[in-house]
C-alpha cells in the first residue's frame, strides 16, 4: 500500500526546481522512510544530500537532514546520538525562524523525553508543539497529541487519552501518513499489554482486559503487514509473547522469546523482563535447568535503568520462578522488591497524571 504522504513528498521533489528545497522534501522523504524502519535508505539519502551541497552546507537543508538522523537513529540505534541531532535541528530552526520545522522538532523532543521518563521536560516540548504548530501542520500536531495521549495512558487513563489519540488520528488521515496510525496503535496495544502482565504478575489480570489487548496487538499486526512497516517489527511479538503467557499458553510462548532472542535490535533494557518471562515459561512446563539459566541472567540484568512497572513485573517473575526453582529466600526477596516497585509506579502514575492534566486538561480539537 503506498503512502499518500509519501506520494506527496515525491511530487514535491520532483517538482522543485530550487535546489535547497528539493534538499528539504528529501530530507522529510529520509523522515518518513526511517519511520518506516528503512534505515540504509535513509544513511544513502542523508549522504546523497550532503554530496549536493558539499563543503557550502545550506542551514535550512542541515536542519532538515538532523532531524532525520535524529529519527533514523531513534528507530534504529536508540541513545544520545538521536537527542543530540534533535537539538541541532531545533537550535538551526530557531535561528532561521523556521516555525514549522520548530514545532516539530518540539513535538519529537517531546516524545524522546517521554520514552526516557523525563516528563517534566516532555510536558514543556509538548505544549511548546502544540503552541507554535498551526492547524495545518498534522506532523506536529500528530506527534504531539500522540506523547499527551500515551501520558495520560501510561497514567492509567484512558478515558483521558481517547480523545487525544483521536486528535493523532485526524491529523495523521489528514496528512495521509500511515506510519504514525502505526505508531499510535503500537503505543495503544503496548501500553495495553503491559497493564496486563503487570496485572498477572499480580494474580489480578481481568479477562475484558486481556481481550481487548490481544484485539489491539492483532489490530497492530494487521495494520503493520498492510503498510510495511519495519521499524517495530520485534516487539509486537514480544507483546503476542507476553499475552500468551498470561493465558499459560507457555510452549507458544517460548518458540516467540526463542526466535526474538535472535533479533539484531532488541534492546538491552528489556533484557531483564525478556529473560525473567523466558524463565517463567520453562519453570512452567518443567524445563527448571533452561529456566535457572534466563533467571541467573534476569537477575543481572537489573541493574539496567527500567522503569518501576517494567521492574514490578519483572521481580514479580523473578519471585515465581525461584520458587518454582526452590530458592524460597531469595523469591522473597524479589517479591519485597517487586511491591516496592509497584508501590512507586503507582506514585509515577499519580504524578504524571497531575502534570499532564495541569498542561493539558482537554484537547484542544475535541470539542469540549
Amino acid at each position: 500500500m503506498t503512502s499518500r504522504l509519501l506520494e506527496r513528498i515525491e511530487a514535491q521533489i520532483a517538482a522543485a526546481a530550487d535546489p535547497v528545497r528539493r534538499a528539504c522534501w528529501r530530507a522529510q522523504r529520509a523522515i518518513y522512510l526511517a519511520r518506516q524502519g528503512s534505515h540504509d535508505a535513509v544513511v544513502a539519502e542523508v549522504q546523497a544530500i550532503r554530496d549536493t551541497f558539499g563543503t557550502r552546507p545550506q542551514a535550512e537543508v542541515t536542519a532538515w537532514v538532523s532531524l532525520a538522523e535524529a529519527v533514523n537513529s531513534f528507530y534504529s540505534h536508540p541513545g544520545p546520538q538521536a537527542l543530540d541531532r534533535l537539538k541541532r535541528a531545533q537550535a538551526l530552526a530557531r535561528a532561521i525562524g523556521h516555525v514549522e520545522l520548530q514545532a516539530l522538532c518540539a513535538a519529537w523532543l517531546a516524545h524522546l523525553e517521554f520514552n526516557a521518563n523525563r516528563m517534566e521536560t516532555m510536558v514543556q516540548h509538548a505544549a511548546e508543539a502544540l503552541r507554535l504548530a498551526t492547524p495545518e501542520h498534522h506532523a506536529a500536531l500528530a506527534r504531539a497529541s500522540l506523547v499527551v495521549a500515551d501520558a495520560y495512558h501510561f497514567a492509567g487513563r484512558f478515558d483521558r487519552a481517547k480523545d487525544w489519540y483521536a486528535a493523532v488520528r485526524r491529523h495523521a488521515l489528514a496528512e495521509g501518513d500511515d506510519a504514525m496510525i502505526s505508531a499510535m496503535l503500537h503505543n495503544v496495544a503496548a501500553l495495553r499489554v503491559n497493564r496486563v502482565h503487570l496485572a498477572d504478575s499480580f494474580g489480578e489480570v481481568r479477562s475484558d482486559e486481556l481481550q481487548r489487548a490481544e484485539m489491539e496487538t492483532d489490530s497492530v499486526e494487521s495494520y503493520d503487514f498492510g503498510i510495511g512497516t519495519l521499524s517495530l517489527k520485534s516487539f509486537v511479538p514480544l507483546l503476542r509473547a507476553q499475552l500468551l503467557a498470561v493465558k499459560r499458553r507457555f510452549g507458544e510462548a517460548i518458540l516467540i522469546l526463542d526466535a526474538v532472542d535472535q533479533e539484531p535490535d532488541f534492546l538491552p533494557r528489556r533484557e531483564a523482563q525478556f529473560r525473567a518471562e523466558r524463565a517463567w515459561c520453562r519453570a512452567n512446563i518443567g524445563d527448571f535447568e533452561l529456566a535457572r539459566g534466563d533467571i541467573e541472567r534476569a537477575r543481572q540484568c537489573l541493574a539496567v535503568a527500567s522503569d518501576a512497572d517494567d521492574l514490578a513485573a519483572t521481580h514479580s517473575r523473578v519471585a515465581s520462578t525461584l520458587r518454582m526453582l526452590g530458592d524460597l529466600e531469595t523469591a522473597e526477596a524479589h517479591e519485597r522488591s517487586s511491591r516496592e516497585e509497584l508501590r512507586l509506579h503507582k506514585e509515577e502514575q499519580d504524578s504524571l497524571l497531575a502534570l499532564v492534566g495541569a498542561h493539558f486538561p482537554m484537547c484542544p480539537s475535541s470539542g469540549q
